[in-house]
């Protein structure tokens, strides 16, 4: 008489028991494997994302920089406009400026 477990139910033989596994060890080898490839193409966008932030945020220190380092050109005044006070901007820093 052959030996045989039971799951769910059902009585397998050995040789059937062996051959399920087999086909699940089968599986989780592929599933593994798409596992790697998913990681390597998410790791790769990740490092590609980093690197544009940083070009990103160098920019916007050198917008940063010009703007502090430029002369202050503009002004301030408040005005009365329909009983509210409003603030008006004058000779706004790049203002007809077609720069970029």
């Amino acid at each position: 008489m052959s030996e045989t477990f039971r799951e769910n139910g059902h009585l397998f033989g050995y040789p059937d028991a062996l051959e399920i596994v087999k086909t699940e060890r089968d599986f989780l080898r592929d599933e593994v494997s798409r596992l790697k490839d998913e990681l390597e193409r998410t790791s790769m966008r990740a490092e590609r994302a980093e690197t544009r932030l940083h070009e990103v945020t160098l920019a916007m220190v050198d917008i940063s920089r010009q703007a502090i380092l430029s002369p202050q050109r503009s002004t301030v005044t408040e005005v009365m406009m329909d009983g509210r006070s409003l603030l008006r901007l004058g000779n706004p820093v790049g203002f007809g400026k077609k720069s970029m």
